[in-house]
């Protein structure tokens, strides 16, 4: 690891709950899940949840059908939320943006509410603790119903005031387009959260552009966005910050032998935001600075470089102006006294 990217203060915008456990507490919460949570069986834990090679995004996200059983408690999401604030303040990250679905820990006993409180508590904790300050994201699913995805955001916007920062949409690409929850987004926008969405991660580029026309602040991924000129340049003219996670989008793509087949130069080239973030810590082994670190290599990017890269992340939040500013200073001057 090169010291400096350790050292310097960073910004993460797309890191999920459950593909960032600690190993050990997937496997202390795994020897006291209840039945009833749904815990697929398996004599390789380790395995399932952290896959090996390169997968199809279908594929990779089976790894969840692991994790997400294991935090159906007050008590594991708030430790989930902690460590992982915990974990990223260790490498100086100074603002995180974590993102999850909260109706799916609800297989217990808890409802929606108490699973988004319990997250909220871990962070706001860890806030104290350690030198970071955090958001929510909450997730609805492409593949589950508009119902679903309006309760999602009718969640969101009680705890807007609370530190939920915005809504996401993920999951599968294949078959299930963005477009299927206007609704939801629209009330997202009416209830003034922020909008973030996943397109073009493991396929079908013509998602990035529904993204966008459905008012996308910024795209999850992107990797495929080259595959539509028109909608690359429109994403270019506009603006809107992609959120690259480049070890994961190496194992999902379909088209990346290497790091450096990462699309992420010639978006830089073209003027378009990239950020870099981990997506999953556990199921891809990495944490901001590896990230950051292997894309610096392989793209053979200098201080200046990268320091562009970590203002992206920041001016990309979804925090008040006068936050961001205090962020980019602190940056700023990292990148300062090292000339």
């Amino acid at each position: 690891m090169v010291e400096w990217i350790r050292q310097m203060p960073k910004v993460e915008l797309h890191v999920h709950l459950d593909g960032s456990l600690r190993w050990e507490t997937v496997v202390q919460l795994a020897r006291r899940i209840p039945p009833e949570a749904g815990l697929p069986p398996t004599t390789d834990l380790r395995g399932a949840v952290i896959p090996e090679g390169k997968h199809p995004l279908e594929d990779y996200l089976a790894a969840f059908d692991y994790t997400i059983p294991l935090l159906q408690t007050k008590a594991a999401l708030e430790r989930a939320s902690y460590e992982l604030c915990a974990d990223a303040a260790a490498e100086n990250v100074l603002y995180l943006e974590i993102r999850f679905a909260p109706l799916l820990h609800t297989r217990l006993e808890l409802k929606p509410r108490d699973v988004v409180t319990a997250v909220l508590a871990g962070m706001h904790r860890a806030e104290e603790e350690h030198s970071i300050q955090s958001g929510l994201i909450l997730t609805a699913l492409k593949q589950e119903s508009t119902e679903h995805s309006i309760e999602t955001v009718q969640l969101a916007a009680q705890f807007r005031r609370d530190g939920v920062v915005g809504i996401d949409l993920a999951g599968p690409e294949r078959m299930f387009p963005p477009l299927k929850h206007r609704k939801a987004l629209e009330f997202a926008h009416d209830a003034g959260l922020h909008v973030t969405i996943h397109a073009g991660e493991g396929c079908c580029p013509e998602q990035i552009k529904e993204a966008v026309d459905l008012g996308a602040e910024r795209i999850g991924h992107g990797v495929y966005l080259f595959q539509v000129p028109r909608t690359e340049r429109r994403i270019a003219e506009l603006a809107i910050p992609l959120e690259v996670c480049p070890t994961s989008n190496l194992q999902i793509s379909g088209f990346m032998t290497s790091y450096s087949d990462h699309p992420l130069a010639r978006y830089i080239e073209l003027g378009i935001p990239v950020t870099i973030n981990t997506d999953n810590r556990l199921m891809s082994q990495v944490d901001l600075s590896h990230e950051f670190e292997v894309i610096a290599k392989a793209f053979k990017l200098k201080r200046e470089a990268v320091h562009g890269l970590l203002k992206n992340g920041v001016r990309a939040a979804f925090q008040p102006e006068d936050r961001k500013e205090l962020l980019e200073r602190r940056v700023d001057a990292f990148f300062a006294r090292r000339r």
